[in-house]
């Protein structure tokens, strides 16, 4: 990587008609290599690592920041390292009654960042703030189909992550939490046309979205559960399902024995996920065709690490 990056430096400090090829001639590689993440098993090593690999696509991106190849890599990027890492580490944070959590804060900070890459992106598409904030949900969705396509939906999913995830980290901030619907009408816009984008990230939020919400305000538990149940059977291998069902239903509801249930589950799932055996040198677990769950899959044993390190607090 150190190599990679250097060359990549020298490349970029170059003159511009040469930056402007290395940015064409290295986007693909880039979004492959955001994409690749994905398949990493392990939480510790993702930890350490994805920060470096994150700098590097934004730099990349930053030379050149008119050309929007490069950037719903970038989005995705802080997107998805906020809520692996950090976000994942606020929780215990929560649970020990932290007043000010340094993780809880750079996980803002990081998804504030893919906020405000994917609003100039859409600012770029002709859809500015004010439109996102004021314009009515059918004139809102309008103006999304005509100025965007089936190549803007990652860059507009994962800024809509983030907002959403602003919005779930900040809930004293009553002004940021009255725009929850905005963020609804972009993952209902992007989920209508690609149901199974990211892995199931329309399940996530739709079901996150049911049970965080007051039914007075739209929400509804049994709706939740329901979403959580279809997506299990939809994503089998997709771990960060049932963990968040755990997460947003039965730790809010005090439920332990909905929660023992699905934990043991989950944990023996988790063995056989990360299981090294290669009796016959390879790898023949149920899992072994779903690489691009692993991040997911690490992502939600880190969550029931914290929970069963702290289960005595919450029940």
């Amino acid at each position: 990587m150190g190599r990679f990056l250097i060359f990549f430096l020298v490349i970029l400090t170059s003159c511009s008609s040469l930056q402007k090829w290395a940015v064409r001639r290295s986007s693909p590689v880039f979004h492959q290599a955001a994409e690749q993440l994905a398949n990493e098993d392990s939480w510790n090593f993702f930890q350490n690592s994805a920060p470096g690999n994150l700098k590097l696509i934004e730099l990349v991106y930053l030379t050149q920041p008119e050309n929007l190849s490069l950037l719903p890599a970038v989005i995705k990027s802080h997107a998805g390292y906020a809520y692996a890492v950090p976000e994942t580490l606020a929780i215990e944070d929560d649970f020990l009654g932290l007043e000010e959590s340094q993780h809880k804060i750079e996980a803002i900070h990081h998804y504030t960042r893919a906020l405000d890459y994917g609003i100039y992106y859409l600012e770029k598409k002709d859809i500015s703030k004010n439109d996102l904030l004021t314009l009515s949900e059918e004139n809102l969705r309008k103006k999304l189909k005509r100025e965007t396509d089936e190549d803007d939906l990652v860059a507009l999913v994962y800024t809509a992550q983030s907002w959403g995830s602003l919005i779930n980290l900040q809930k004293d901030n009553v002004s940021l939490v009255s725009q929850i619907p905005r963020v609804k009408i972009l993952f209902d816009f992007v989920c209508t046309q690609r149901p199974e984008i990211e892995n199931g990230l329309c399940d996530l939020f739709m079901a996150q979205y049911q049970a965080s919400r007051p039914r007075m305000l739209g929400g509804n538990p049994e709706k939740a559960k329901e979403i959580y149940t279809s997506a299990m059977r939809k994503y089998p291998h997709h771990l960060l399902i049932p963990l968040s069902m755990i997460q947003y239903i039965y730790l809010p509801a005090m439920d332990a024995d909905g929660y023992e249930k699905l934990a043991t589950t989950l944990q023996s799932e988790f063995k056989e996920w990360g299981s090294k055996a290669r009796d016959n040198l390879s790898d023949e677990s149920r899992y072994h065709k779903s690489r691009s769950l692993n991040l997911y899959n690490a992502v939600a044993k880190k969550r029931l690490e914290i929970f069963e390190k702290n289960k005595k607090k919450i029940f």
